[in-house]
């Protein structure tokens, strides 16, 4: 396989460009021929460069889309020329599906796109290039992630001074909708890497309201703005985007790190966002130095370099771009130098999901996606690239030589940042965790427990178990208290095993645990803590040899407060223990 790329700045520029294409060998010879239409232009005739690019070329899957032009006049991409990539596989190929979403919903789409994943075998990876909200793009793919296949991608972009429709190019033109590619292959490699580069910096805080799935309302009970007029000095006006996107909220889901770029607000103080925000999510603002994003652009090539592409995609956020200015394409050189040939798109998101499903649509990302047919060779998934800061050749600098004042500043920034960073974690642990089993303590477990009771009255469910070790006052008089805490420890590390994504687990106090469990009902809540009283009861502990644990059980309730909610869990374990220990009651009244 091997990739040519070509530009051209009108369609009539186009007509030679795909003559060369059609009569080529590899055309004519190819399994699959995939074609990367991108355009940062406004006044094309899209419509019409599909139509001829089809009619020409009737074997190659054609997708594309409008870029995302956001930096200011002085950086507008909107002159660069129109791109078409075209990659030719050898023993690859291609599926394509268009979804336009003026005639089906995202839950429907992703559902026929789960089917036909079903019927169709070897899929290595997925290409995806879209422009929904970002509920759609999410909804869509949870219909059919559980493929565990790798996906990447692009949300279509627009001119911000121009206000030009973003579109999606397949068989057709799409306002919105889904352009998907299927990579069917038992020979073909993947190379994907997530280069962030933002660094996080001071206080974690959490979004306490949104509207929709898009909108932040408010963070840590405080309209969402504040935090920009209390860090940033920046109020609500015609600016205001201008002014925050350089400083994007950094959240961590599955550890897996995603930046999130204001779009607009509204008047009632709220942010809106171009991809999903959820309450609950815990962020901290973030900044980025262009230094360490060519730094770890660098490492990126050397491990594309490494891993030997046929191809290679690159898709940049915009927001990248226009922070980096004059210095994108000093960026975007570091690839080329190695694969002139690339392909390279800017848009409003990037998608990167990983084979066992994390990730999502991010923001302020470069995205590199490499490809090659090989039976002899692995693939490289990188799912957030961490900056590793390398010793500075001090060598050539002279001693009396003035640094640049932002340059200084920066350093200055980033040294204190970590010193922060890291005084941050470890008062945050003194804070938040019990300082004998190292699982949250019971002011920690408070916060979580009314957390989840917001998100009750949201619509969530939410079970809590209260977990009481029998005879523990036994253990200390016959044993001693450092045996004790020995039973402590062990019983705590035996219930960690259980601990799921969105579990919580803390020391309520004593022998007493909280152990809070997302998504069930009175069935699947019970089964668990049954599961888990049976783990207890069949181990044989050092020095005490046997030893049980009771579990009350309930479930939150709309208007439950925090006190209400315990206390049913707190009285279910009394009948527990009442009834004859080493058993699980449930409560609901």
């Amino acid at each position: 396989m091997f990739q040519k790329t070509y530009y051209f700045q009108s369609i009539d520029e186009l007509d030679d460009i795909l003559n060369t294409i059609s009569n080529s060998e590899a055309y004519n010879s190819a399994s699959g021929i995939l074609m990367q239409l991108y355009n940062s232009k406004t006044d094309v005739d899209e419509q019409a460069m599909i139509n001829k690019i089809i009619s020409q070329c009737p074997k190659a899957c054609l997708t594309g889309m409008t870029a995302a032009n956001i930096a200011t006049e002085e950086y507008d991409i909107s002159n660069f020329p129109l791109q078409l990539s075209v990659t030719y596989f050898k023993e690859t190929q291609l599926v394509q599906f268009e979804f336009d979403m003026e005639n089906t919903t995202a839950f429907v789409a992703g559902r026929v796109m789960s089917k036909a994943l079903e019927d169709l075998e070897n899929v290595k990876c997925l290409q995806i290039l879209y422009y929904a909200n970002s509920i759609s793009i999410n909804s869509f793919v949870h219909e059919f992630n559980h493929h565990h296949i790798p996906t990447f991608g692009a949300k279509a972009g627009r001119n911000i001074r121009v206000l030009n429709p973003a579109h999606i190019y397949g068989k057709g033109v799409y306002s919105t909708g889904f352009i998907v590619v299927a990579f069917v292959s038992t020979s073909l490699k993947i190379y994907m890497d997530n280069n962030l580069g933002w660094q996080p910096i001071g206080l974690e805080m959490a979004i306490t309201k949104t509207s929709g799935n898009s909108t932040v309302v408010e963070v840590d009970k405080k309209p969402a703005v504040d935090i920009f007029s209390k860090y940033l000095k920046v109020s609500p006006n015609n600016h205001f985007v201008q002014n925050v996107c350089e400083f994007p909220l950094i959240i961590e889901r599955n550890n897996f790190k995603i930046a999130r770029v204001p779009s607009g607000y509204l008047q009632d103080g709220s942010i809106s966002f171009t991809s999903d925000v959820q309450k609950g999510d815990h962020f901290r603002l973030s900044y980025a130095n262009p230094d360490n994003l060519f730094a770890l652009t660098a490492q990126s090539v050397n491990d594309v370099h490494n891993f030997e592409p046929e191809a290679l995609f690159i898709f940049e956020c915009g927001n990248r771009v226009k922070f980096l200015k004059d210095k994108y394409l000093e960026e975007i050189n570091q690839y080329y130098h190695y694969y002139p040939e690339l392909s390279v798109t800017t848009g409003y998101a990037e998608l990167f999901y990983t084979d066992d499903g994390f990730g999502g649509d991010l923001n302020s990302a470069l995205v590199a996606v490499g490809l090659k047919e090989s039976d002899n060779s692995t693939d490289c998934i990188i799912p957030c690239r961490e900056y590793v800061e390398e010793k500075r050749d001090l060598s050539n600098q002279k001693i009396d030589q003035e640094i640049p004042f932002v340059e200084r500043i920066l350093t200055f920034l980033e040294s204190t940042s970590k010193e922060l960073d890291n005084l941050n974690k470890e008062l945050g642990k003194v804070a938040y965790t019990d300082q004998l089993t190292k699982i949250y303590n019971r002011w920690e477990l408070e916060r979580k427990i009314e957390e989840a009771l917001e998100l009750t009255n949201q619509g969530m469910s939410y079970g809590l178990f209260f977990i009481d070790i029998d005879h523990f006052k036994h253990v200390n008089d016959t044993y001693g208290h450092d045996v004790g805490d020995s039973v402590l420890l062990s019983v705590v590390n035996v219930i960690k095993e259980s601990l799921k994504e969105g579990h919580i687990f803390g020391r309520w106090g004593g022998e007493e645990f909280v152990y809070i469990i997302p998504d069930v009902d009175e069935k699947t809540a019970v089964e668990f803590a049954e599961s888990i009283r049976k783990k207890i009861d069949d181990i044989c502990f050092v020095t005490v040899k046997h030893l049980t644990i009771s579990l009350g059980v309930t479930l939150a309730k709309p208007n439950d407060t925090l006190t209400s909610f315990v206390k049913r869990a707190d009285d279910a374990v009394y009948e527990a223990k009442e009834s004859g220990r080493n058993q699980v009651k449930f409560h609901l009244d």
